[in-house]
Order: C-alpha cells, then structure tokens, then sequence
C-alpha cells in the first residue's frame, strides 16, 4: 500500500511540471518530492540522516543524468531550486578601442607680424594738405529790442452788473437793453428794449441813451443824461438798474 498523497497545484505550474519532467526525463512525483525537500531542508524542517517528527527521512530520489550536449550550467543555476530559470550570466565587457593617431599637420608657414613691416620712405610719403583756415566773417551786433511802449495799446471797458459775471466790451460799439438784438442783455420791465449805446471815440468811452422810457441817470446823484464820457469807475442807473464801468489799458 502506497503512502503517497494527491497534491493540489495551479494549473500552470502543473503545465510547468509536466515540461520538466518531459525534458529532464524525471518523473512528476519525483520532482514535486525532491521540490518539497529542497524547500524543507532550506528552512531547517529536514536534516539529512536524522530523525524527524519520529520517523527516518530518507534522501530523495536520484537527478536524472545529465547527457554530454546538455550545456554546462554555472553554480549559481545549479543551487536555484527547481522550477526557477537561473538568470543569464552578463557578458563580458569589450575592451575599449585604442585611440587613434591624430593625423600629422603640415607645419603652417609663419606669415609675419604685420607690425614688423618697414615704414615707408619719405621718397614716397605724401605729407596731409594743410587747411587753409576760414575767412573770418563780419560782425554784427544784434538789433535791440523795442523799448516798450508808454501808454500804447488801446484801453479795454468791462461792465458790471451786480448778479452777473462781468462783460468785456470787444468791439467798437455795442447795446445795453431788454431785447434780444443787444449785445448786453438786462432783463427788467424798467429797462427798455435798446435802452444805451457805448460808443468808443478814439481813446475814450461815450454813452449815449436811444431815447428809453424811464432814462438814463448818472452817479449816486441820479442825474439825469442823454450822452456822457465814461471814466474808470463811473456808474450809471438805467431805469432802476445799477451799472459800473471800469477802463483798463
């Protein structure tokens, strides 16, 4: 009666097993025997020629034999356990190449210092022509500004009007009124429609009244005119509204 037991693997290492003992001429419950010893002996469960657990183990079975063309394996794969492909041994190193001789170079033929050339004769140096230096040129004193002008330039007439921003005069001539058509606008049922006309007369001032309705009065004292030089500072009432001239040159 046998004492043998079925083994339960994967079904790869079963194909692996099969390849093995088809190559190695070893048969399957062999190998798998002298697997588990291998491992058992390497972890110290098994000791050959002793007992163990009770009972004498016995060496496992013989290795099939190795024939004359097999290759011959290094020590390292023949202690790999089975089942496991020893890894290739690294070839060699090549040696390294030689350097090569570095070609020969033909000897460069010193072509001199430009520095080292003679300096020419004076036979053939042509000295620089010598500038001849400019003409001097007439001097001219510059013309002198303008004195300024005493009292030159025409004089400017502004307007005052309390409540209003003041008004320059421009032109020559210009109207004070109600209406619309003047230049000056006063906005007041005293004022007529053209109430006063400004007339400048050479380097003066006139005002002249347009014959309005509730007149023309000058001063604080209210009298009365139909046409007055302006002086600077001079007011005048048209109707019931205050104006005040200033002249400036």
């Amino acid at each position: 009666m046998s004492d043998s037991k079925p083994v339960s693997m994967p079904a790869h290492l079963w194909e692996a097993l099969e390849l093995m003992s088809a190559e190695m001429g070893v048969g399957t419950d062999a190998l798998v025997a002298q697997s588990v010893f291998t491992l058992a002996r390497l972890n110290g469960f098994v000791v050959p020629g002793k007992v163990a657990g009770g009972a004498a183990v016995s060496a496992p079975p013989p290795r099939a034999a190795v024939s004359p063309s097999a290759s011959v394996v290094s020590p390292r794969a023949a202690s790999a356990p089975p089942g496991i492909k020893p890894r290739a041994a690294p070839p060699p190193p090549e040696p390294e190449p030689e350097p090569e001789p570095e070609p020969e170079q033909d000897p460069v033929e010193d072509e001199g210092n430009p520095f080292d050339e003679p300096a020419p004769s004076e036979e053939n140096y042509d000295p620089p022509a010598e500038e001849e230096p400019p003409a001097d040129e007439p001097y001219e004193e510059p013309e002198p500004p303008p004195p300024p002008a005493r009292g030159g330039g025409k004089a400017g007439l502004t307007l005052f009007v309390a409540g209003r921003d003041p008004f320059k005069m421009t032109g020559d001539v210009f109207t004070i009124g109600r209406g619309k058509s003047c230049e000056f606008v006063i906005d007041s049922n005293r004022v007529s429609r053209e109430h006063v006309r400004i007339l400048r007369e050479g380097p003066d001032f006139v005002l002249e009244d347009l014959g309005s309705s509730n007149g023309t009065f000058y001063g604080p004292s209210k009298e009365k005119i139909s046409k007055r030089k302006i002086k600077d500072g001079d007011e005048f009432t048209l109707g019931t509204e205050k104006i005040k001239f200033q002249i400036r040159k």
